[in-house]
């Protein structure tokens, strides 16, 4: 019964994250996009590169989480430019 509740618990946390994690992708997607663009016209302000390293690290730790380390060998996630 206690293996049962425990892994009722792991696959709750499981959908969570997996679900935080998608999140991270779309804004992080959105905010790839708009860093090339100011890349290219070569002014990227400095509170922009911080926004976009909290979100990468933020999506990187959920990727590496116990409940989640084995998803990025099961579901496609993009790769992300390291700020």
């Amino acid at each position: 019964m206690y293996v049962v509740i425990l892994g009722l618990f792991y696959g709750m946390f499981s959908i969570l994250t997996y679900n935080s994690i998608q999140i991270k992708i779309e804004k992080l997607e959105v905010l790839e996009e708009q860093y090339l663009v100011k890349d290219a016209q070569g002014e990227v302000p400095y509170s922009f590169k911080q926004q976009y390293a909290k979100e990468y690290h933020e999506y990187d730790r959920l990727q590496n989480r116990l409940q989640s380390f084995w998803m990025k060998w099961v579901f496609d996630f993009p790769e992300i430019i390291k700020p």
